[in-house]
């Protein structure tokens, strides 16, 4: 017993590390990233005392106001937005592949990331603002995984679920994949098709200060929930019949993480667009360094996510001289992690561990 508790106490050492080496990996990255751009005049010190100025006042100005005005208007809500995209997409990866126990799960299997970029693509044909896009991306993305939960419910009735949610979601993306098609060969070609494309490959260009309330009240009532759920996670990869027996309501928590998921995955597609991999390739990553208990799994994959997609947008905006789409990135560098991780785990995946 006595080795068995010295045991639990270093394992919660080890995780405890973990976080801290990633919260301050984290705090690093955001703070280097006020300095990353085409704009140069940015002393050493002037972010923080920028940042710290907001809150105390009394601070005396040695920044000039340009610089503190990239600070705010465009760096700062670019950072804030990175992180909890990141965030969002890679917590949902991790509920989506512990749903339906299948390492390649994404946010793409329910139709989500289609859906969200039709409805996307559907304001910005009807040219309506920034927030309109946003918010009919959002709302369609809701939609198509309410009808695709509804569909699967009623034609499993209790048996095989997770089954039936994964062969409806497929319908459901590649008839929003069609839709979106129709879209972009009605687009003017002149005006909207650039708009459209650019959009689909994902850019932090655009945000605003307007966007961090909405994207952070997503978050928060997307991960409130599952953070206070997280150890209850662990029963999607038993058999219905072993999470009954202990107790489990299975369908209640399939249909808390589809809607959690679902929240954090549209309110991302909607804020920046399309961007691959995060929610697929973080997830994998993380399980190799804290293992498959989603009591550690979902709070890793989220500062793993917002640190890797923080640190390929400061890339995107550094790398050439116009700013490359986020996707292009992701896509470059995911792609090639995703093999390694699929040849290093072929065991495992063959065999379904």
């Amino acid at each position: 017993m006595f080795k068995k508790k010295e045991y639990q106490k270093k394992t919660q050492m080890c995780f405890f590390g973990c976080y801290l080496v990633l919260i301050v990996l984290l705090l690093i990255v955001m703070l280097f990233s006020f300095y990353v751009g085409r704009f140069s005049g940015i002393e050493f010190f002037d972010a923080p005392k920028i940042l710290l100025s907001k809150i105390f006042p009394w601070i005396h100005q040695t920044w000039t106001d340009t610089a503190e005005a990239v600070i705010m208007n465009l760096r700062l809500p670019r950072i804030i937005t990175a992180v909890i995209v990141g965030a969002s997409l890679a917590v949902s990866g991790a509920l989506y592949q512990s749903l339906f126990s299948n390492p390649v799960a994404s946010s793409d299997t329910l139709g989500v990331s289609a859906s969200a970029a039709f409805g996307a693509v559907l304001g910005i044909l009807l040219n309506i603002s920034e927030i309109g896009i946003k918010m009919i991306s959002f709302v369609v993305g809701c939609i198509a995984v309410f009808v695709v939960f509804m569909f699967s419910s009623k034609i499993s009735k209790g048996r095989n679920l997770t089954v039936y949610l994964i062969l409806i979601g497929m319908v459901v993306s590649s008839l929003f994949q069609a839709f979106l098609s129709l879209l972009k060969y009605m687009a003017d070609p002149e005006d909207q098709l650039p708009k459209i494309t650019y959009w689909l490959m994902g850019s932090f260009s655009n945000v605003a200060l307007e966007d961090i309330p909405y994207c952070i009240g997503c978050f928060v009532i997307g991960i409130v929930p599952i953070f206070l759920l997280r150890w209850r996670f662990n029963f999607l990869s038993v058999s219905d019949y072993e999470a009954k027996s202990m107790g489990e309501n299975i369908n209640l928590l399939r249909l808390i993480t589809v809607v959690c998921a679902t929240l954090l995955t549209s309110s991302a597609v909607a804020t920046t667009g399309g961007i691959s991999w995060i929610g697929l390739v973080i997830p994998h990553i993380t399980r190799m360094v804290v293992g498959n208990d989603t009591r550690h799994l979902i709070p890793t994959s989220a500062l793993m996510g917002g640190l890797f997609l923080l640190i390929v947008d400061n890339l995107a905006r550094s790398l050439t001289v116009y700013e490359l789409p986020i996707s292009v990135l992701t896509s470059l560098i995911g792609a090639p992690i995703f093999f390694i991780i699929l040849i290093k785990n072929k065991e495992k995946i063959v065999h379904g561990n």
